[in-house]
């Protein structure tokens, strides 16, 4: 019977980094924060312990490299001329990538920024606050059509869309119900904005 186990390769530089953070990512999402290790990362990434300890001195520094590197967002939509259906597209998209792994990941790593702020920083510059720029992004050209006032783009109004996604989805887990997100556009963000 064949082993479920990954088959080590020899691959250097880049690829192996990606290789790394892909995999602990992945143990993120599936044992969480406390029970990630060096060997189950290594195992995970199909390499040995020892290409892991000659980038990072501890398990911190090894998961904070990765969720600087590992994520990528898909840039949101562009503004169409409705912003409601935008806001809708937007927040939609947010709560199905909520619903898959890379919601137990930002879960394990926020369970952990109390006592590592370090984390929260890195998931500020690699998720919040691209995540912020988009959507103010997508308000100013709102703005500038008349859909929204113009002073509502730099108000906290701007950003609680995605903020409510995200409280949502830690206090209620997943999926968030489509009601629940035409509520948020409709009955806060679109009123705060007009």
């Amino acid at each position: 019977m064949e082993s479920a186990r990954p088959v080590r390769t020899r691959r250097r530089g880049e690829d192996l980094l990606r290789a790394i953070h892909a995999a602990v990512l992945g143990e993120l999402a599936e044992v969480g924060y406390g029970n990630l290790t060096m060997e189950g990362v290594a195992t995970r990434a199909g390499c040995g312990k020892a290409p892991l300890y000659r980038r990072w001195k501890t398990k911190d520094d090894m998961v904070l490299d990765a969720v600087r590197h590992g994520f990528s967002l898909r840039q949101g939509p562009a503004y169409t001329g409705n912003l409601r259906d935008d806001l809708l597209l937007t927040l939609r998209g947010m709560a199905a990538g909520l619903a898959g792994p890379f919601g137990g990941i930002l879960r394990a790593v926020l369970s952990e920024t109390h006592r590592r702020p370090a984390l929260m920083d890195a998931l500020h510059a690699s998720i919040f606050d691209p995540r912020a720029a988009e959507m103010r992004t997508m308000l100013r050209a709102a703005a500038a059509a008349g859909e929204i006032r113009a002073d509502a783009v730099d108000s906290p109004a701007a950003t609680l869309g995605p903020e409510l996604v995200v409280f949502r989805f830690l206090t209620e887990g997943t999926p968030l119900p489509d009601t629940t997100i035409t509520g948020i556009v409709d009955d806060v963000i679109l009123p705060l904005l007009s």
